[in-house]
């Protein structure tokens, strides 16, 4: 190409700039929405995703439906409150941000408890992005961190924590049917009430089995084992779920 002449980007046929946005666009990585002292910054280079969208309309079509269809979107609401950037006006979580919302369609979310806040404002955002005819939203991830040690100690284990009115928002939207993938975990050090639910123990490549203690606050722990403890969630919602099952219309297949 010679100096100062123009790269006629959609000139090129569209399977080509499929492939150079998604390289540009999708981060493995993930797309955080909201950060804090769990998760540091990657070392990748941040591309202005912005800028890409602004070029004209097509290339905003083509860019909008790979950032937001092929990312992992990350929310880490394990702060005492989520930011102002994410609830305020033009929002990711505000009426001003539903289409955005609307077109995501892998979602992980953190929550250190499930209270009002989650029923209120995540609960029927993340309701809304599922919707069938008008959301995307069909892989969701939502991860329980550890209590903090001043409510273990203060209050121990919450036993009616699920038959209240937030964690009844939680399971209903793991029992969204709208939903494709849907995936629950506890940290490692949780309520001692989520350990029925959690899978079962195994033995590591190195033959030693993970152990499971308990303190007397009614937090368990669990050494020598990932991190993260995936949960059986359609049991919890058989076990703890009121109210009636959600049925939903789905689009027909022709």
């Amino acid at each position: 190409m010679s100096p100062g002449s123009c790269f006629r980007f959609f000139d090129l046929p569209a399977e080509l700039r499929t492939n150079i946005l998604c390289h540009i666009l999708i981060s493995k990585y993930g797309i955080v929405l909201y950060n804090c002292t769990l998760f540091g910054l990657t070392a990748r280079d941040r591309v202005t995703v912005l800028y890409i969208f602004l070029v004209n309309i097509q290339m905003y079509q083509e860019a909008s439906a790979i950032f937001y269809g092929k990312n992992r979107f990350i929310l880490n609401g394990q702060s005492h409150r989520l930011p102002g950037h994410l609830t305020k006006p033009g929002g990711f979580l505000s009426p001003q941000g539903q289409d955005a919302r609307r077109r995501v369609q892998t979602l992980c979310l953190y929550l250190t408890r499930v209270g009002g806040e989650f029923e209120n404002i995540l609960s029927p955002a993340i309701s809304d992005m599922s919707v069938i005819l008008s959301g995307s939203l069909r892989r969701l991830r939502i991860c329980l961190g550890p209590p903090s040690s001043q409510h273990a100690r203060i209050s121990g284990p919450d036993i009616d924590m699920m038959t209240r009115l937030p964690f009844q928002a939680l399971l209903n939207i793991l029992a969204d049917p709208d939903l494709r993938q849907v995936e629950l975990c506890v940290w490692k050090v949780h309520w001692a009430i989520f350990c029925p639910f959690h899978e079962k123990l195994e033995v590591t490549a190195k033959g030693d089995t993970a152990t499971e203690t308990m303190d007397d606050h009614g937090l368990a722990t669990i050494r020598g084992h990932p991190d993260w403890i995936q949960l059986d969630w359609s049991a919890m919602v058989d076990a703890f779920r009121t109210g009636n099952q959600i049925i939903k219309v789905r689009e027909a297949d022709f």
